[in-house]
């Protein structure tokens, strides 16, 4: 899935003040709908989390699931926030976390559902 960064602050205060969130153990979302056909999406990772090296981690493992996800609805702008604790992750388990919180938050397109 091709997808833009969220970068200004104005974008991420919007979404946190406007968005619905959904969350798990390990990530935060939120989320809103669009008229634009292009995702944007940004990622917020706490110092309180780890180095920058994990934190940099992090943020790499979550970009290359979503650019590997095809079945997200694509008028959606999204922040995903990393939670403390959240260090011990890998690609597939950064994946997993992510799937559950799209199917909760019924953002994929064939609308599982609840998992």
């Amino acid at each position: 899935m091709d997808f833009e960064m969220l970068k200004k602050d104005k974008e991420f205060k919007y979404l946190y003040s406007r968005g619905k969130s959904f969350a798990n153990k390990k990530l935060v979302m939120y989320y809103t709908y669009t008229k634009s056909d292009v995702p944007k999406i940004g990622i917020s990772v706490s110092k309180k989390v780890g180095k920058a090296i994990t934190r940099n981690y992090l943020r790499r493992i979550i970009k290359e699931n979503l650019r590997n996800r095809q079945d997200l609805k694509k008028n959606i702008n999204m922040i995903i926030i990393v939670r403390v604790g959240a260090d011990d992750l890998d690609y597939r388990s950064m994946g997993k976390s992510l799937s559950h919180l799209f199917n909760k938050c019924k953002l994929t397109v064939n609308n599982k559902g609840d998992e």
